[in-house]
């Protein structure tokens, strides 16, 4: 909720010029996505005790979106310095990951924890 606040506290800003060497929105939604899920993932699997680096699963997201760590680093960066720009972004991604949660629902796939 913190990082949200943060986000919200730059919102009159006036209008953000995106650098042409900076990822586009809808290049970075997609990707956000999936670094998402990977995260999610991720962080049950540390739990499970899955030893693979983090950074083979980013590098597999970077190879399906046809760019480099740097692009995305540079280019998430510059969104995280505008917050007007990156909120929409998010906002997106989140619907995203909704939308594919209310999928998973609704095929029936369900995840089981023994107490």
């Amino acid at each position: 909720a913190s990082v949200l606040f943060i986000l919200f506290i730059g919102c009159d800003s006036p209008e953000v010029q995106i650098p042409e060497t900076v990822l586009t929105p809808e290049q970075m939604m997609p990707i956000m996505v999936d670094i998402h899920v990977i995260e999610g993932a991720r962080n049950g699997a540390i739990m499970l005790g899955d030893t693979n680096g983090i950074e083979d699963y980013y590098a597999k997201v970077y190879e399906k979106h046809g760019i480099t760590e740097d692009q995305f680093k540079s280019s998430f960066a510059f969104y995280s310095d505008n917050p007007t720009v990156f909120i929409p972004i998010y906002e997106e991604v989140l619907d995203s990951l909704k939308a594919n949660g209310a999928l998973l629902a609704k095929k029936g796939v369900k995840i089981e924890y023994e107490d």
